[in-house]
């Protein structure tokens, strides 16, 4: 009973003090998240910036939000986008049933907030759990750690599951107090769960989709990894999963990421992509002599497309299993001031949307080689693709923006694809800032940072394990390697220690092995027994104890 009301005393005091944003602030980027999918800006007024870099230092103006179109299967189009919320919603907090993708106000109510966590408010978690803290209650753990969303009601229809979690007692529901912790990406996180078919759209003027939507962003603190790739630093990612709740089969689906990034004055903005490295980005003036930034935004992960009969993931093999799409088309349009064009300025509907997200103009006529990329003779997906596009209908030369620039807008997007009833698909972004002092030529330090993203992120980025947790540690230096370790875990002290008790705990705070020994300065044991997982290694010796985390690995 003692456990239950400790639980649910922060449960309800989290969702009492629960709120509609959070920043990533672990590293030098300070980036907003809202409920609902927006980010990098405050939409509680077009003033306030949401994007800052280095953290407190210099703000910059950068919305950005998902957009998602295609054509059921008697061509009636679908399309969830907006942009600046001044239109309207076509987005709302909260889950879809899986039975209807409907909700309801209380839902939307309950939803419309956003949980964050830091890697080390979890490993503080399973140390207080292994050692006994969480269940004595001398231990509570961090607020959105117990009220993770983690379940739907499924009373209501609503999905079992929802935010991924560790499922330490394999029974479904997500229960810290049975061992359960949030998985998230990176060293700190924010997660938020939204669709697009509480009410009508107000924004594309669309039919819905019946999608739902699930963002975490994250960002990686100080670590091996950030420390030799410095570019991480002023990274943060965007992770989405699209689950189509609806019966309705989805055709020539687009997945779009619109952008409005303005480095200086937003009448200075200057666009580009780089096709061969799937990113694009904002610039300011080529000609600008004070140290403004480049901004990329890099595409890791896109929807899978095997049937399409393209390479799209560039690695020389065509429609193989599992092939993601990667950025398939950039497109950009220009702020509705009285000098722009209609054709090319903001859209006001559900196909003017759609247009965007497939490289056409407002009008439907096709983005096209050369200039600015209106009304020449030789369609083309990319604007600005400088000399990045090898297999280019512009040729071989090099476009890129010319002239003065302008308040621009982008959108970069992977389609067409079909978007079947019940499908999950995961789309994943980086946002890298990037900075050169010294020559004034940030975009080709951006383009060097992209290249080593794509090098270490399907590999050693994932295991940057060298968080701030603050373990239990009194008077008791030694070290614990290799970690990971898939079999042998030796422990040295920098002196001899005697009457050592040496326990292996797992997340469930279930003693494993234990050994007693006189003296101790060097030891190894052998754990290649113990399933894959993350382990508890508790030393005590004449009153002081220490407890460090280990992972074992296959």
């Amino acid at each position: 009973m003692k456990l239950t009301l400790i639980f649910l005393a922060s449960l309800y005091i989290d969702i009492a003090n629960s709120q509609t944003f959070d920043f990533l602030n672990i590293n030098q980027v300070k980036a907003m998240v809202n409920s609902s999918g927006d980010f990098n800006w405050d939409p509680s007024s077009n003033f306030n910036v949401g994007y800052e870099c280095p953290i407190v230092g210099q703000k910059y103006w950068a919305p950005a939000r998902l957009w998602l179109g295609g054509l059921d299967a008697g061509g009636q189009l679908h399309v969830a986008a907006q942009t600046y919320r001044q239109a309207g919603f076509d987005f709302w907090a909260g889950p879809l049933t899986t039975s209807s993708a409907s909700t309801n106000s209380l839902t939307v109510s309950q939803y419309d907030r956003v949980w964050k966590l830091n890697k080390s408010d979890i490993d503080d978690f399973l140390i207080n759990l292994a050692n006994g803290n969480v269940q004595n209650g001398s231990f509570i753990p961090a607020p959105d750690l117990l009220s993770w969303p983690g379940n739907g009601d499924i009373s209501q229809n609503y999905s079992a599951t929802l935010a991924p979690f560790f499922d330490a007692d394999g029974d479904g529901f997500y229960n810290p107090m049975s061992g359960d912790y949030p998985i998230i990406k990176g060293d700190q996180a924010i997660y938020t769960i939204f669709n697009d078919n509480f009410s009508n759209h107000q924004s594309s003027l669309s039919s819905a989709i019946g999608a739902e939507f699930h963002l975490m962003a994250y960002a990686y603190g100080p670590c091996t990894i950030t420390s030799s790739n410095d570019f991480l630093n002023y990274t943060t990612f965007y992770n989405f999963k699209i689950i189509n709740r609806s019966s309705t089969t989805l055709l020539n689906t687009y997945a779009s990421l619109f952008n409005d990034i303005d480095l200086w004055a937003y009448i200075d903005d200057y666009v580009g992509c780089d096709v061969a490295d799937h990113y694009s980005y904002f610039y300011d003036s080529p000609t600008a002599t004070y140290n403004q930034p480049a901004i990329g935004i890099v595409q890791l992960k896109g929807p899978i497309n095997t049937t399409n009969n393209i390479d799209d993931n560039g690695d020389g093999i065509t429609d193989e299993p599992g092939e993601n799409m990667s950025m398939t088309n950039f497109m950009y349009f220009n702020n509705s001031f009285s000098n722009v064009q209609p054709s090319q300025s903001d859209p006001s509907n559900g196909v003017e949307y759609y247009h965007y997200m497939r490289s056409l103009w407002r009008d439907a006529s096709p983005l096209t080689c050369g200039g600015n990329g209106y009304g020449g003779s030789i369609p083309t997906n990319f604007a600005y693709s400088n000399n990045t596009y090898s297999n280019s209908p512009c040729g071989s030369g090099s476009w890129v923006e010319n002239g003065i620039g302008s308040d621009k807008k982008s959108v970069m997007s992977s389609g067409p694809y079909t978007l079947q009833p019940g499908e999950i698909v995961e789309l994943e972004y980086a946002y890298i800032l990037a900075f050169d002092s010294i020559t004034n030529s940030p975009l080709t330090k951006l383009d060097l940072a992209v290249q080593n993203l794509h090098s270490i992120y399907n590999s050693t980025l994932n295991q940057c394990l060298n968080t701030s947790v603050k373990e239990q540690n009194n008077q008791m230096d030694y070290l614990l390697s290799p970690n990971p370790t898939n079999g042998q875990l030796n422990i040295e002290f920098n002196k001899a220690t005697t009457n050592i008790s040496i326990e292996i705990i797992d997340a469930l705070g279930k003693k494993l092995i234990q050994q007693n020994l006189k003296v101790l300065n060097q030891t190894t044991i052998d754990v290649s027994s113990l399933s894959s997982g993350i382990y508890f290694l508790k030393l005590t010796s004449e009153g002081n104890s220490s407890t460090k985390k280990f992972i074992k690995v296959f």
